[in-house]
């Protein structure tokens, strides 16, 4: 990064004009908020170049973990101005509801607790008798602030000047850097797990929908509701952030080691789901899938390229050895998918998976697309409808006790599809017919919907990430 190739150079004039004009200030606010302590905060840059758009950055940044610091103390505080602009560099005022000195504490603290973190420095200032003053390390018997590159008396450095320019900066360059590409990781591992969250509390949602869940009929799934769809949800949000931070972080080439990292959080979230459900399955399958498809997208991000082939390959690579594994023997306790794999040799979503989610790119997104002028709800459930034409659902296999269920399936929503889904009253009518039969039938399309989901977070990915708002 290139964090001096932008900015006003300042003179010597120029940074003793804006030593003054925060004295001012500072004495303002003092004088005004005698019941506050004052905490002025600026970056020590080295050079003329004193701001750009990566430092101002860097400092709202770093500040807003400052801020995160006094709120778990409970330290009230509020931003009393800022000049975050300023050729000579950011700058911005804390009042905050303390005494000078515990302050202080808390300030130098911020400042030791990380390597970056001694560019700040954060003045405290106080009144006392009628003056404004400030308050020193020495004063609290602390030790002087140490130099970036030696760890020696920092004034001392500065005033023998024993380091130069150039090393300076490029130390100051390396710090900056690697922390606005630790934040932004953090910020879009976040953004992911929220993205997540919010497909599938959107799948939900949509109603109708044939043997599956949603606000108002539950029919098939008499243990579950919409409202425990959603708290399990929120419950698994964390792994879907650690599953983030996994592609986010990985540098390497054997994608298998993910998918093995991918597991074992997997289980974990899988326990806080059942814990939250009061052990009912809800999210089980996505637990699985969107944890692998969180991770591939946040590998597509760190590699710059962010394309559902590529998206694909690293699902292909990750998952190359599934089947195999996971078929070689027979459990003594095998789930419902494999007892479909020994019984019909269908691979279900281990297959989907290994192949790289196909029915999801080549179906879900496709028709996601093409439906883009329908109201939202008509358009998930034409996408779902398309996803469970083209998927031999475990779970409706599983319900049915019999394979020919999928043809009767693909007839169905073939009709549904001939009437004019849901764009004509018939075909509306024929749907809630539909969800009706699968209820009395006890039938489920919980595998579509699973891939309903991963087609809404694609989507959404696709959607933010398409200007490339992700840069190492």
């Amino acid at each position: 990064m290139e964090i001096f190739g932008h900015g006003q150079k300042q003179d010597i004039q120029q940074i003793l004009a804006s030593r003054d004009r925060r004295v001012e200030l500072q004495q303002r606010l003092v004088e005004k908020n005698p019941q506050y302590t004052l905490v002025s905060a600026k970056l020590n840059i080295p050079g003329p170049i004193k701001n750009s758009k990566l430092i101002t950055q860097f400092f709202i940044d770093e500040l807003l973990c400052f801020e995160h610091q006094l709120q778990q103390r409970g330290v009230l505080y509020k931003v009393a101005e800022e000049w975050l602009t300023a050729a000579s560099g950011p700058e911005r005022f804390y009042l905050i509801k303390l005494d000078s000195f515990h302050v202080k504490q808390l300030t130098t603290q911020f400042e030791e607790s990380a390597k970056q973190r001694r560019l700040f420095d954060l003045d405290v200032l106080t009144l006392f008798h009628e003056k404004v003053v400030s308050i020193s390390r020495e004063q609290l018997h602390q030790d002087p602030r140490k130099c970036l590159l030696c760890d020696q008396n920092a004034k001392e450095c500065a005033r023998s000047r024993k380091h130069s320019l150039e090393e300076l900066q490029s130390k100051v360059t390396t710090l900056i850097s690697e922390t606005l590409i630790s934040t932004q990781k953090s910020q879009v591992a976040y953004q992911l797990s929220q993205i997540g969250v919010k497909a599938m509390i959107d799948e939900v949602t949509v109603w109708p929908k044939p043997g599956l869940v949603d606000p108002l009929e539950h029919g098939s799934h008499p243990d579950m509701d919409h409202f425990l769809f959603i708290k399990s949800a929120l419950a698994i949000q964390n792994y879907l952030e650690q599953c983030a931070y996994v592609g986010l972080n990985y540098h390497g080439n054997s994608y298998q080691e993910v998918f093995e990292e991918l597991r074992t959080l997997g289980k974990r979230a899988e326990k806080t789901m059942f814990a939250t459900t009061a052990n009912v399955n809800t999210h089980k399958g996505v637990v699985f899938s969107l944890g692998i498809m969180t991770a591939a997208v946040s590998i597509g991000l760190n590699q710059a390229k962010l394309t559902e082939k590529n998206i694909q390959n690293i699902i292909q690579k990750m998952l190359v050895n599934l089947i195999k594994e996971d078929f070689s023997k027979q459990s003594t306790t095998p789930t419902a998918g494999e007892k479909q794999y020994y019984k019909y040799k269908l691979g279900g979503i281990r297959a989907e998976a290994a192949a790289g989610y196909p029915v999801v790119f080549d179906y879900g997104l496709k028709t996601f697309n093409i439906a883009k002028d329908l109201p939202l709800n008509d358009r998930y459930i034409v996408t779902l409808m398309q996803i469970a034409r083209h998927t031999e659902d475990s779970t409706l296999i599983k319900r049915a006790k019999d394979l020919n269920i999928i043809e009767w399936k693909n007839c169905q929503i073939d009709h549904f599809f001939d009437l004019g889904a849901t764009l004509t009253e018939k075909g509306r009518e024929f749907l809630a017919q539909l969800q009706v039969d699968f209820t009395k039938r006890n039938l489920s399309l919980g595998g579509s919907a699973d891939l309903l989901i991963l087609t809404i977070f694609v989507d959404e990915v696709e959607r933010i990430f398409k200007d490339g708002l992700y840069h190492k």
